[in-house]
């Protein structure tokens, strides 16, 4: 059930992807977002939770995610974590908690997102500035993000970033 769901889920983003490519083949992605109410509810979504991830503020993370059993769902580097707890409690939670790395700027960029209903999805840059070890590194990643609205709150439900 869970390979048909992640089938399905990317058949939907690549018809929305193109369905939105012949609607409008001259969108461009905003270059980045800087005033939240000029921007749509899911990537207002996706803004507040990179702010949140910035600020290591894990209780506030929860509040844009599904985070009931396993409707949550990230992708990241070479693991994988299926419900927000499980990403919580392996992942995030011995992340922040390590002093050998300390996040000086974590934002989400170039955020373009497509919606169809109550689904949306989203992909981004992610810039990260950071130090560990006593090194310090910045990066660009990149991100694609699936997001559901229930009860007028848009939740992400999936995310792949590397």
């Amino acid at each position: 059930m869970r390979t048909f769901l992640i089938i399905a889920t990317s058949a939907l983003v690549f018809t929305l992807a193109a369905r939105n490519a012949a609607a409008d083949p001259d969108h461009q992605p905003d270059a980045e977002h800087h005033d939240m109410s000029a921007m749509d509810a899911p990537t207002q979504t996706l803004q507040a939770y990179a702010n949140a991830i910035a600020s290591e503020n894990v209780a506030k993370m929860e509040t844009y995610v599904a985070s009931e059993g396993k409707a949550f769902t990230i992708f990241e580097g070479k693991g994988a974590n299926a419900g927000w707890a499980d990403y919580r409690d392996h992942h995030l939670a011995p992340e922040f908690a390590n002093p050998d790395l300390t996040f000086h700027t974590y934002k989400y960029k170039d955020i373009s997102t497509h919606t169809e209903g109550d689904l949306a999805f989203s992909t981004f840059s992610i810039e990260m500035v950071y130090t560990y070890k006593g090194e310090d590194k910045s990066r660009t990643g990149h991100g694609t993000a699936i997001l559901r609205r229930h009860d007028n709150a848009w939740k992400i439900v999936h995310l792949h970033t590397s």
